[in-house]
């Protein structure tokens, strides 16, 4: 009987170990290039939306949560993630829009991680479009709110889209 039991428990962990690897093609190190366009850095910090150097760490932080290697500097990196956020300016500043609504905040309103490996073995997504799909279409998350979605968007499309599908909220 506890033969059976072992052999059942063993069976069930070999396929849930296989995909677990299949979904993490950074368990050889990943390198992540932040792309803020046009060879320009990081925005400024926004006082209400926070800093954009936060949404950096958040998202390299949820993929090494998750088990993949994040290494710094490209050559030691099997795998290159290039991240390109799209900065949304003139975003509403306060919760709730009246007289005189101040836009003058900027915070991230969508995002692309593209892939590059030499290794033809590794099976990733080429593309993940990180589009937060906000209730109301004048709300925008924060950086760090947007680098925890894009993080566990990308996870998701490496598991071949399988699981629940990553929600954020937004600031409203």
């Amino acid at each position: 009987m506890r033969t059976s039991v072992a052999l059942l428990a063993a069976l069930v962990a070999l396929p849930l170990a296989v995909v677990r690897g299949q979904s993490n093609p950074c368990g050889k190190g990943c390198a992540i290039v932040f792309d803020w366009g046009e060879g320009q850095g990081a925005p400024d910090m926004d006082r209400i939306y926070g800093s954009p150097r936060a949404m950096e760490a958040e998202f390299a932080k949820v993929l090494s949560e998750a088990g993949w290697a994040i290494v710094r500097g490209t050559p030691d990196a099997a795998i290159l993630i290039t991240f390109r956020p799209v900065v949304q300016n003139s975003v509403r500043c306060e919760k709730m829009s009246g007289t005189n609504t101040d836009v003058s905040c900027h915070t991230v309103s969508r995002g692309t991680a593209m892939f590059a490996t030499s290794d033809s073995t590794v099976q990733l997504p080429h593309r993940v479009e990180i589009i937060p799909r906000c209730s109301d279409p004048k709300a925008y998350p924060s950086f760090v709110e947007f680098g925890h979605f894009a993080g566990e968007m990308v996870l998701y499309q490496a598991a071949g889209g399988k699981g629940s599908r990553p929600a954020i909220r937004c600031r409203t």
